[in-house]
């Protein structure tokens, strides 16, 4: 999952990375030409879109529908950055994990889903059917679908990391995959309608499908880290996947759970960053395995989202 922070969150986080990282350019010193290559190459993927639909979905979330006019090849768990075509303030694009696709004779159709959280978010949300904003992307690795194919799949999720794993599901399902979600909210009123959940009813069954409430509103009462825990004692699988996007708290728990049961499991990271392509380096977290582009960290936006939880170093986050 990917959040922004104001450019001051920007600023001063790189100033120690800087440090950390030993880089040592002089103000008259221009751009590697590796950063300048990366930038090219993330330029050729700037698609202007149109708007096809933008209103909310729930009193949490909005979904947004937009189409292309080419088609392109999207893995589970890119993200684009994205902005409007006026937009001056603020001036850093807003990131957003690619919900749903499809392709048509026109091009492609992309949803997403996200939370009015700040300024960015606000304008996003003011935009109209017909109007045009420009994204970068796809961005980021991708949630590698193809691992252990035998074995059964455990999406989890937790508020808004559920968009990550739509296109996910569907690889899955599609591939004759066994695939369980496992999804968690805070509360949900008894009778108001879940249209994401209903989204992936219609590629796995509605009973491999557990809506977990932390006050036990509806579904499994607890977290939704509980809900894994209880399946997994329940029915003790020879061998399963767990794939996560969430807060993360729940991503290191859901790390502790993988660790414990000695099964493999891939986290998508949030991260603030500025320019997702990285080159601004304001995303980086601390691994086990070093990047080669800097020593001890890797790039949320470049070598992530999606990582291994086992290299992940969850003290640092």
């Amino acid at each position: 999952m990917l959040i922004f922070g104001s450019p001051p969150h920007i600023a001063s986080n790189m100033r120690p990375l800087r440090r950390r990282w030993r880089i040592r350019r002089s103000h008259n010193e221009g751009p590697s030409a590796e950063s300048l290559e990366t930038i090219a190459q993330a330029m050729m993927r700037d698609h202007r879109v149109r708007i096809l639909s933008n209103a909310p979905e729930t009193l949490t979330y909005w979904r947004l529908r937009v189409r292309l006019s080419e088609t392109i090849a999207i893995r589970p768990g890119q993200f684009v950055m994205a902005r409007t075509r006026e937009q001056w303030e603020p001036i850093w694009r807003r990131a957003l994990v690619i919900y749903r696709a499809e392709e048509h004779a026109e091009g492609m159709d992309l949803e997403f889903l996200y939370k009015v959280l700040g300024r960015g978010t606000a304008l996003l949300s003011r935009q109209r059917p017909g109007d045009e904003l420009e994204m970068l992307g796809p961005l980021g690795n991708g949630f590698p679908h193809d691992a252990d194919p035998d074995a059964e799949a455990l999406l989890i999720s937790g508020g808004i990391g559920l968009p990550a794993l739509y296109l996910l599901a569907e690889a899955l399902a599609r591939d004759g995959r066994a695939v369980r979600l496992f999804h968690g909210e805070p509360t949900v009123e008894p009778e108001r309608p879940l249209p994401f959940l209903d989204d992936f009813a219609r590629v796995l069954e509605p009973e491999a499908i557990t809506l977990a409430t932390e006050d036990g509103s509806r579904g499994f009462p607890g977290l939704v880290t509980e809900a894994v825990e209880a399946y997994l004692e329940r029915t003790r699988p020879g061998r399963a996947v767990l794939y996560a996007c969430g807060p993360t708290p729940m991503l290191r728990r859901v790390a502790e759970i993988a660790a414990q049961r000695r099964l493999p499991a891939y986290v998508s990271l949030e991260a603030r960053m500025a320019c997702g392509f990285g080159v601004c380096l304001g995303c980086a977290v601390k691994t086990q395995f070093a990047s080669e582009h800097m020593p001890h960290y890797r790039r949320v936006c470049a070598e992530g989202p999606i990582f291994r939880a086992e290299e992940v170093i969850w003290d640092e986050l």
